[in-house]
C-alpha cells in the first residue's frame, strides 16, 4: 500500500495504518461494529451518530446510509436528525474549529462585529471550511461566560472580552498546533464513543423505599451552613 491514500469522503489523504489513521474500509468496519453493538436499543440513533462522526471526522453520506439501512430507518429521518443539531456535520472540518458565541449577552457586547471580522479574517461563512483547511466556522449560543461578553472559543479553549483586533493574533497562534479532534484517529473515536454510550437510556432505578426517601429528606431539611455549603448573600 502506498503511504497515503485518497480517503474517498473529504478529496485528501489518511496515513497508512502504521501512522495511527484507518482506511476508508477501516472506518466502516469501525461504524459496522458499533452498528451492531448498538442495534436495536431505544434512542441509539444520536449515540451512533455521534460515534459515526468521531470515527470519520464528519458524516460523510456513505456512512449516513448504512446507518439508515441498519437502524431501519429512512436516510431521509437521518439526515434530518443531522440537519437539525448544530453538533452534527456533513462536511470535513478544519484543523481548528472556531465557534463565535451569539447569546444574548455577546451579541450586544459585540459578537456579531466579533464574527463578521472571523468571516473576514478566514474568508469563508458559517458552516464552511478555510482553504488552507486549519479552521472551520461555527456559531454557539452560550459558554456559560456572559459576564465577560463577548466570548469565541477555538476546539476547547474559551476566549473572553474578544476584541475584533485581536483575531487576527489568536488565529496566528494556532499555526503549528495540533487539532484538537484528528479525523480517523482512534482517540477521536474511542473519546466520542465514551460520551455517546452515556447518551444511551439505561433501565430505570428501582424506587427509593420510604425509610431512604425519608432520609433524604431530612438532610435536605439542615441547615445549609451544617451541611458545609458555602451561602454567598
Amino acid at each position: 500500500m502506498n503511504e497515503t491514500e485518497s480517503t474517498g469522503y473529504g478529496g485528501g489523504t489518511t496515513a497508512c495504518a502504521c501512522g495511527g489513521q484507518a482506511t476508508d474500509a477501516e472506518l466502516m468496519a469501525r461504524l459496522d461494529e458499533i452498528l451492531a453493538e448498538y442495534k436495536g436499543r431505544p434512542g441509539a440513533l444520536i449515540p451512533v451518530l455521534q460515534i459515526a462522526q468521531g470515527i470519520f471526522g464528519y458524516l460523510p453520506e456513505p456512512a449516513l446510509k448504512r446507518i439508515a439501512l441498519a437502524m431501519g430507518k429512512s436516510y431521509s429521518e437521518v439526515a434530518g436528525v443531522v440537519s437539525f443539531y448544530a453538533f452534527f456535520s456533513t462536511h470535513p472540518r478544519g484543523t481548528h474549529v472556531v465557534r463565535v458565541c451569539l447569546g444574548t449577552a455577546c451579541y450586544v457586547r459585540g459578537g456579531k462585529q466579533v464574527l463578521e471580522t472571523m468571516r473576514k479574517e478566514l474568508g469563508i461563512e458559517v458552516g464552511e471550511t478555510s482553504k488552507d483547511g486549519m479552521f472551520s466556522l461555527e456559531i454557539a449560543r452560550c459558554f456559560g461566560a456572559c459576564g465577560l461578553a463577548p466570548a469565541m472559543c477555538i476546539d476547547e479553549e474559551v476566549y473572553k472580552r474578544v476584541r475584533p483586533a485581536k483575531i487576527r493574533e489568536i488565529l496566528a497562534s494556532y499555526y503549528g498546533k495540533p487539532s484538537a479532534v484528528k479525523p480517523g484517529a482512534k482517540k477521536a473515536a474511542g473519546a466520542a464513543e465514551k460520551v455517546a454510550r452515556k447518551t444511551v437510556k439505561k433501565p430505570a432505578k428501582k424506587p427509593a423505599t420510604k425509610t431512604a426517601t425519608a432520609a433524604v429528606a431530612k438532610k435536605a431539611a439542615r441547615p445549609a451552613a451544617k451541611r458545609g455549603v458555602k451561602v454567598h448573600g
